[in-house]
């Protein structure tokens, strides 16, 4: 989890820098690089050794991506086609043929459980000065951080240990806190008249049960794949 949160520390100011300061082109990059390694690190741990299916999922995400940001009205037909290129993927390597089915789902869900969410955010980024996404990313990142100290510092009660044995109740109930905390905050600083603080709490109270609700998600998936970490490119992240 240190690692995870020096990760975090180092990345989060390039990363709001870049979504606020940089141009369109290099939003659009770091988000497409981003869905393309969740993408290999999740068909890396329930696929081992497939590396055509690695490949396909990763380039055609890349191109749903960038047709979603560049003809956003014009991606109906392109995703129906690309639900089909798994299955091609799959034909060129058929064996053992009893996994085909499981092989062609794995690519589907990883496009439905990575790019899916990272298209919004991308939508979000289309929003003037794309304060949005940095009010979405920072909800997460408050999280992570307030659930590690609280936990650290008054954890006593196991959450849901058969998923992910270390994280606490007290843990949890810090992490919601700092989400709203940084909502509200978040709210009173940049968009003052115009956003209850109130409202933005609220927001991070979803917001953050929602990331904690997807931290055990991807646990379980973790577990599941008989794997420790889902991140070999940035260490304790999903990259």
């Amino acid at each position: 989890m240190l690692t995870r949160l020096a990760t975090g520390l180092l990345l989060a100011p390039l990363l709001v820098l870049l979504l606020v300061e940089g141009p369109a082109w290099a939003v659009v990059t770091v988000f497409v690089a981003a869905s393309g390694m969740c993408v290999h690190e999740l068909l890396a741990m329930a696929m081992p050794g497939r590396r055509l299916e690695r490949v396909v999922g990763v380039a055609t995400m890349a191109a749903l991506q960038l047709v979603s940001w560049f003809y956003p009205e014009d991606l109906a037909l392109p995703l129906v086609l690309a639900m089909a290129v798994p299955g091609f993927a799959v034909l060129a390597r058929p064996l053992p043929i009893e996994t085909a089915l499981m092989r062609i789902a794995t690519v589907w869900a990883a496009w439905l459980y990575v790019v899916l969410p990272l298209s919004f955010g991308l939508e979000l980024a289309r929003e003037p000065g794309r304060l949005p996404v940095v009010f979405a990313l920072s909800l997460v990142f408050a999280g992570d951080t307030f659930a590690y100290f609280a936990g650290r510092a008054l954890g006593r009660h196991k959450l849901y240990p058969v998923v992910s044995p270390k994280k606490t109740v007290e843990g949890a109930i810090g992490g919601l806190l700092g989400s709203v905390g940084v909502a509200a905050g978040f709210a009173v600083i940049f968009w003052p008249g115009r956003v209850s603080p109130v409202y933005a709490g609220l927001i991070g109270l979803v917001g953050g049960a929602v990331a904690q609700m997807g931290d055990f998600v991807e646990s379980l998936i973790k577990r599941s794949c008989g794997v420790k970490d889902s991140g070999t490119i940035l260490p304790a992240t999903p990259l």
